[in-house]
């Protein structure tokens, strides 16, 4: 009896680029960045979310996609930025968060008023109102003060270089492409979570194969207490592309919706699938 063959699996072995996510096939290719580009105006960036299981085979997918609105002020003092995610759990339950953050427009975009809110939709589409959190955050003469259903949570020393995840993909796109040397922060995670002594620095220009074409793309780089580094691949007019951390990558896709849409639509419907088999 012939032995069953194991499927081939092939371990990545290096760090999530450019041009490895094209390989892996998580690239076709990046879009251009229109004409009228500006990163100290309005945009609105969507990224795919996708994970990587290791291996260059099987095991990585789509998971979810990221939404950045910003909405500048006319003085330019502050900016706003609207963010909207959704991640695809188990069986199409979809974990979704939505936040408004009222920002410095400074070097880091420093976050002074935010609100964020989660919550977790089962596979019939409900909200599950048990799962939903929220919370409010200012900083207000020297003092940051965080809180959840009018409660106080914490108040802190404001930390004058604080900034948060989603406004790096903000301000990260008004640097200057040049040896600047370490930009040191503090770092709200997802507004809920402090990471300290944070770094940014500029890595440099990298040719990208995509195709048949090479494209520039330019890289920074953050390491810091209590994350695994990041790396922000920017193109020449400034706008940013994709962000890759260990298994993980946020792509710029104009099709992230849609394509996020459809792979929770066929979840739900594979489980519906499961459970009426399982009841027969």
């Amino acid at each position: 009896m012939a032995k069953k063959q194991t499927p081939k699996r092939t371990i990545v072995g290096s760090p999530l680029t450019p041009e490895l996510l094209k390989e892996l096939g998580a690239i076709d290719e990046l879009p251009q960045s229109p004409e009228h580009f500006d990163p100290h105006g309005n945009f609105t960036n969507t990224y795919r979310i996708w994970t990587c299981h290791g291996f260059r085979e099987s095991g990585n997918q789509n998971v979810g996609f990221l939404r950045i609105e910003r909405l500048a002020d006319k003085s330019n003092a502050t900016h706003m930025l609207k963010i909207h995610q959704e991640v695809a759990e188990t069986d199409g339950i979809l974990n979704v968060i939505d936040a408004e953050i009222k920002c410095v427009t400074s070097r880091l975009g420093c976050p002074v008023e935010w609100h964020v809110s989660s919550q977790f939709i089962d596979t019939d589409g409900k909200a599950i109102e048990q799962l939903r959190a929220e919370e409010k955050g200012s900083k207000k003469k020297g003092i940051m003060t965080v809180k959840t259903g009018g409660r106080t949570l914490f108040t802190r020393k404001e930390v004058p270089w604080l900034t948060c995840d989603w406004c790096i993909f903000e301000f990260i796109q008004r640097l200057q492409f040049e040896e600047q040397g370490w930009l040191p922060f503090d770092m709200l995670e997802g507004l809920t979570v402090m990471k300290e002594n944070q770094c940014l620095s500029y890595r440099g220009l990298n040719s990208t194969k995509m195709d048949a074409e090479l494209i520039s793309l330019h890289c920074f780089v953050q390491t810091g207490s209590g994350i695994l580094p990041y790396e922000y691949w920017l193109d020449n007019n400034h706008r940013l592309m994709a962000v890759t951390s260990m298994n993980k990558a946020y792509i710029l896709d104009d099709q992230a919706v849609k394509t996020i849409k459809q792979k929770i639509e066929q979840l739900r419907k594979s489980y519906m699938r499961t459970k009426s088999a399982i009841r027969k």
